[in-house]
């Protein structure tokens, strides 16, 4: 079967060597890469030209739904793998994807676990707060697909549910949860790894964390789901920020559990912002 990798890109010169070098050194490789580009302004479409994708589509800068849908609508493969610019894959990630997806016909989708690995100290901290979750979803077993990064899905599944444009990030939320709904099997399967580069920007974090609050609003408004509460929110960061914390000082075997509860609480402050200022302007 032909397999399609798309990368969804914007302003990741900074990763997007890596990302396509370990698509190129796959020991199955896939069997064309489509590089989708949201209006990068930096160096992300030269640097990934010169590796040779295959070709560059361009989102126009409208979001990750967008982007997602396009990239999927525009590959050949029977198979479109989704692969995130600032991820690398180990050589065997492809060949491994492909067989625990042939195991079992009734699948859709299978989704990997992430490593993530900090490349300067906001960073590290950012990669001891995502490992937290990775280590949280491993040990609940939990056996659904939860996002669509560097995750493998059979094509005809574009057709039938497609990602709504309105949502420029949290775009896999929305897809995912139509897709539960509609009862397709999908896996996340413990028995596959790649690595994730945080971003490494404290400004950058906050900013996605607004967006994430946002959209997140947009997905409960959606879906006709309960809503957050402000004083809740308000009254259960420090516990919230703390646990995660004792978490990553933990998982990771690190002193900097410090760091990661101010990072936490950065995050938790940011996600509060974007919620409750979409809700401020429904009513």
């Amino acid at each position: 079967m032909m397999v399609s990798a798309v990368v969804c890109t914007k302003n990741s010169e900074n990763s997007i060597v890596a990302c396509i070098k370990s698509l190129k050194n796959q020991r199955r490789p896939p069997d064309e890469i489509v590089l989708v580009d949201g209006n990068s302004a930096d160096r992300t479409v030269e640097l990934a030209t010169d590796m040779g994708v295959d070709r560059v589509i361009y989102d126009g800068g409208r979001g990750l739904g967008y982007a997602r849908q396009l990239g999927a609508e525009s590959s050949k493969g029977d198979l479109v793998c989704f692969i995130d610019s600032d991820t690398w894959s180990p050589p065997w990630w492809l060949e491994m994807m492909l067989a625990e997806l042939e195991k079992d016909s009734e699948l859709v989708a299978v989704q990997d676990y992430y490593v993530s690995v900090g490349r300067n100290w906001v960073a590290e901290l950012e990669s001891y707060f995502f490992n937290v979750s990775t280590f949280r979803a491993l040990k609940r077993k939990s056996v659904e697909a939860t996002g669509i990064e560097n995750s493998i899905w059979r094509r005809d599944v574009f057709t039938e549910i497609k990602f709504d444009h309105r949502f420029r990030l949290l775009e896999d939320l929305d897809f995912l949860y139509r897709v539960n709904r509609m009862g397709l099997k999908t896996l996340r399967t413990p028995n596959v790894f790649h690595i994730h580069f945080p971003r490494e920007s404290l400004r950058e974090s906050y900013d996605q964390y607004i967006h994430r609050g946002y959209y997140t609003a947009l997905f409960h408004l959606k879906h006709g789901l309960k809503k957050r509460n402000l004083a809740l929110d308000v009254l259960l960061t420090p516990l919230a920020t703390l646990n995660i914390s004792l978490s990553a000082t933990v998982v990771e075997k690190s002193l900097s559990g410090a760091g990661v509860f101010l990072v936490a609480t950065l995050k938790r402050a940011a996600f509060m912002k974007g919620y409750y200022s979409f809700k401020a302007s429904m009513s």
